[in-house]
């Protein structure tokens, strides 16, 4: 097994941005081909498009999920003209064709953007929600025109490579405000909302190298919204507790593994206190501080979370009132002398009760993201339950083959969240 640096073709084929800093790992054995037990062999419906990020919404105020899938525009080197448009599609788990897209674009841009995040709110408190999303060095704010367009309506000039966003109402006025990560100037912009979506900065704080993945969270409980980022540039996750009037404070700082890749905010041994946890591609292993609910997070615990672990996400899948995480896993292997970008997927459960605050969980149960031979780079997964039947059920983006696997829970009743 070793590190590859600089692979920006295995990055344009898994549609993923190539970060500074990224690590991919060469491994001699295949993604595995083995289906987990506990879910139905996947759905899997092509896209006209690939895409590596999946947005969990209910866009439209109706009650149900929807999937919002945007279409990473990118250079004419690529062979490609995808123009970096969003498309919304409803769930339809009982069709083969579980996924159905409306008959309009969601949105177009009006000309090629390379999407990096995206947050929805309602920004000017019309009933309606919007959509933000970064792009070069700018935040372009859409706003729900109708019900099946947006229309440009601003844009911020935010720093160099706008690379996540985080809404909230940092300076508790009833507006949503924004904090904006920018990868290439090391720092989060803090821009306040003041009314009719014109957002002025109220603050602007150093981050540590390349941040990669802004959260939100309240680590104190004192109802004031604190920030965290990941930084892969010195392998860093950064605290800053909120002070409720637009500013923050930095308070810790705790090293992650190496090549750190998503961060998660939540309660994950359920005790009331919000925890983190951060996979590590490099070190194979996904993180977790547990919290103590007066913002310290000094219980730090490993999980093995097989290779190239990436996107997760979390639910209650036992029942044991601990939460269990699904994982992408993205690495290199190669086929026939052909070095491939592939992957596959990891379910952790914990043991229980004894989880709590410990970190005792099983080994990760691999099993296949899709039913090609060769794998995909797993992007995005999304823990729901899509058809109402009480067992959870997983989606899966398939960049590589332009698709998106359904996995239908077969065993797991489970809990979306803690009880």
């Amino acid at each position: 097994m070793k590190l590859l640096h600089a692979l920006p073709f295995l990055c344009l084929l898994s549609l993923l941005a190539c970060r500074s800093g990224d690590q991919l790992i060469e491994e001699d054995a295949p993604p595995s081909t083995v289906m987990n037990d506990q879910f139905y062999a996947p759905k899997e419906q092509s896209l006209p498009v690939g895409s590596a990020q999946l947005i969990r919404s209910d866009w439209d105020n109706d009650g149900d999920i929807e999937l919002l899938v945007p279409v990473p525009q990118r250079s004419e080197e690529s062979g490609t003209t995808d123009d970096g448009r969003v498309q919304a599609f409803t769930l339809q788990p009982q069709s083969s064709e579980w996924l159905q897209a409306d008959d309009l674009p969601f949105w177009i841009p009006s000309e090629p953007r390379w999407h990096q995040s995206f947050v929805i709110e309602d920004f000017d408190l019309d009933g309606h929600n919007d959509l933000m999303l970064t792009q070069s060095d700018s935040v372009y704010l859409q706003l729900l025109k109708g019900p099946n367009w947006l229309d440009d309506n601003n844009t911020l000039i935010v720093g160099l490579t706008p690379i996540s966003l985080q809404a909230g109402d940092w300076n508790n006025d009833g507006l949503t405000d924004i904090a904006v990560a920018n990868r290439e100037t090391d720092s989060i912009l803090i821009l306040l909302n003041n009314d009719n979506d014109n957002f002025t900065t109220a603050a602007t704080l150093d981050t540590a190298e390349y941040p990669q993945q802004l959260m939100q969270g309240d680590w104190n409980g004192d109802n004031v919204t604190d920030l965290a980022s990941i930084s892969v540039g010195e392998n860093l996750l950064q605290l800053w507790k909120g002070k409720g009037d637009g500013t923050f404070e930095k308070t810790s700082e705790l090293d992650t593994p190496s090549s750190p890749q998503q961060l998660e905010v939540t309660d994950f041994d359920c005790d009331g206190r919000q925890d983190l946890a951060v996979s590590s591609r490099s070190a194979e292993v996904l993180r977790i501080w547990y919290g103590d609910g007066s913002g310290n997070f000094g219980n730090q615990f490993d999980l093995p979370a097989g290779r190239g672990p990436s996107s997760f996400d979390v639910a209650d899948f036992n029942e044991d009132g601990v939460l269990d995480f699904v994982i992408s896993n993205r690495f290199v292997v190669a086929f026939t002398s052909v070095t491939t970008l592939t992957g596959d997927m990891a379910l952790v459960l914990s043991n229980g009760s004894s989880a709590r605050g410990t970190g005792a969980y099983k080994s990760p149960e691999l099993f296949a993201a899709t039913h090609h031979l060769q794998g995909d780079t797993p992007g995005d997964v999304i823990i729901e339950d899509v058809d109402g039947n009480g067992r959870l059920d997983l989606m899966v983006a398939l960049p590589q083959q332009a698709k998106i696997a359904l996995f239908d829970g077969k065993a797991f009743r489970g809990r979306l969240t803690c009880p």
